[in-house]
């Protein structure tokens, strides 16, 4: 924050160019200058002596010079306590009252380059602060910003492959060098596949170029882990890049008011196909009341026929735009108020039949049993994974981190979501009608309690004659918002 202009953040024009050596106030003029700066006091009483410490280092010789003066011991370094309820403002005030520079005269940067350029980040929300170990962040005066941002701004990406060279005009062989297929079937499409999928690889990365020098939106980082948490149980050894960059993120629109819209597209690494899906999200907690419901869509494309990439999502339950229901999940959209209770709605519309379609889409038909496979890598995908398994991939293509149990007569064997920033209503019976339904289409034997609809007791609810909804509509967004269906 600025105490001068009272404004979070910098203006770098205007800010003074000395540096820190001469920018350092003795201690009766910072008294002076505290005196008439901003009353906050809030951040001395977040965090004392008790807390953890993070450590802060400077980026040139000088403000080095500054902090060894500052230090009890003369190390290059300042350390200065923080919590989980810190602002960045408020770490910056505790370094501040160490250094005596007025912050307005210098910046913040995390070890992975990200620059806070206002003051007003919260701890909980940047990456920066979840690491293991001792949190370090860079101290850079006005002078460093192009030096650091030319070799330490933090870059993001998508793929974890990276193209091999080749020189043929062969169609297949160059999505074989570009994309790292997986046991290629031969096709007349491959061409067409080349020329999509290459835009969609570009279409994402333009996407995250945006967040060069900061935390790209959360919403990836829940896509990958739900994503890694499938291919990880997969054990797919070196091709396991490969098939995580067959999904490719087109749609990432988890707004903070509780609503979301998520597009993936999982290009087969076989076939020259896809299967987009999507989700559909909303969570409002009332007064006395909550709105939520999970949709999520499906779009097969058996042979990719479109060079241009396309971005195309259900409109309506009328309009699908040939998308499919796979699931759908919610509360019964009911009159808030004091009699308002929790009714949960749910539909699983993927058959056995569907599923299976899909495993062939993206990964091919499974060798005959018994024949010579003419494999280069040993690898048969459609043997590899299983349709359970490939609805699990589905769902993580959007952010669904789930398990399904699969083994009878491992009683620790259940099922499991874990939703990351997605709130969930009624999680527990959710997470076994949803794992009941995925092995029912997949073939897999049944599970012990899989007969139950939920794991929950019925709660008692009181009766009230007559009831209120003023109170509700004081939170959220007021009437007729929720547009669960």
């Amino acid at each position: 924050m600025c105490h001068f202009c009272g404004n979070v953040g910098h203006s770098p024009a205007t800010m003074d160019p000395r540096p820190m050596s001469e920018l350092k106030l003795t201690e009766a003029e910072y008294a002076e200058y505290k005196s008439h700066s901003s009353s906050d006091t809030l951040y001395k009483s977040l965090a004392d002596k008790d807390s953890p410490k993070l450590r802060v280092i400077g980026f040139n010789d000088d403000t080095r010079a500054v902090f060894r003066t500052c230090n009890p011991e003369g190390h290059e370094y300042i350390e200065v306590p923080w919590s989980d309820m810190d602002s960045v403002k408020w770490i910056a005030q505790r370094l501040e009252d160490e250094i005596r520079v007025s912050l307005h005269h210098w910046y913040l940067a995390t070890a992975d380059g990200v620059i806070f350029k206002t003051f007003g980040e919260l701890v909980c929300t940047s990456a920066a602060f979840r690491v293991k170990g001792q949190v370090v962040l860079t101290l850079l005066m006005p002078t460093d910003l192009s030096t650091f941002s030319a070799s330490h701004s933090k870059q993001h990406k998508w793929k974890q492959t990276t193209a091999a060279p080749c020189a043929s005009a062969d169609a297949l062989e160059k999505c074989v060098a570009q994309f790292h297929l997986i046991e290629p079937r031969p096709s007349t499409a491959w061409s067409v596949y080349f020329a999509q999928r290459s835009a969609a690889d570009k279409y994402v990365q333009d996407q995250l170029d945006e967040y060069v020098g900061q935390d790209r939106p959360a919403v990836y980082e829940k896509i990958e882990e739900a994503v890694d948490r499938v291919l990880d149980c997969l054990e797919l050894d070196e091709a396991q890049p490969s098939l995580h960059d067959c999904i490719v993120p087109l749609l990432a629109d988890l707004a903070d008011d509780g609503w979301g819209n998520l597009l993936s597209r999982i290009y087969s690494p076989t076939n020259p196909a896809a299967v987009d899906v999507y989700l559909e999200y909303h969570y409002r907690t009332r007064y006395q009341s909550v709105e939520f419901f999970c949709n999520v869509y499906y779009r097969p494309q058996p042979s990719i026929t479109e060079t241009k990439l396309t971005l195309s999502t259900p409109r309506s339950p009328t309009k699908l735009n040939g998308f499919r229901p796979l699931l759908q999940m919610g509360l019964a959209d009911m009159p808030p108020g004091k009699r308002w209770r929790a009714i949960e709605e749910r539909t699983f519309d993927l058959s056995e039949a569907q599923a299976r379609s899909l495993h062939r889409i993206l990964f091919g038909e499974a060798s005959a049993s018994g024949s010579e496979s003419d494999s280069t890598t040993g690898l048969d995908l459609a043997e590899e994974i299983s349709v359970r398994e490939m609805i699990e991939l589905l769902l993580a293509s959007v952010g669904i981190a789930f398990y399904t149990a699969f083994d009878p007569d491992d009683e620790d064997d259940v099922d499991s979501f874990e939703m990351g920033e997605l709130r969930w209503e009624g999680l527990d019976g959710s997470a076994r009608w949803l794992g009941r339904n995925i092995r029912s289409v997949s073939g897999d034997a049944p599970m012990k309690d899989d007969n139950k609809d939920s794991d929950k007791e019925d709660d008692d609810y009181e009766d009230e004659d007559e009831y209120s909804d003023e109170d509700d509509e004081d939170f959220g967004r007021g009437g007729g918002d929720c547009r669960h269906q």
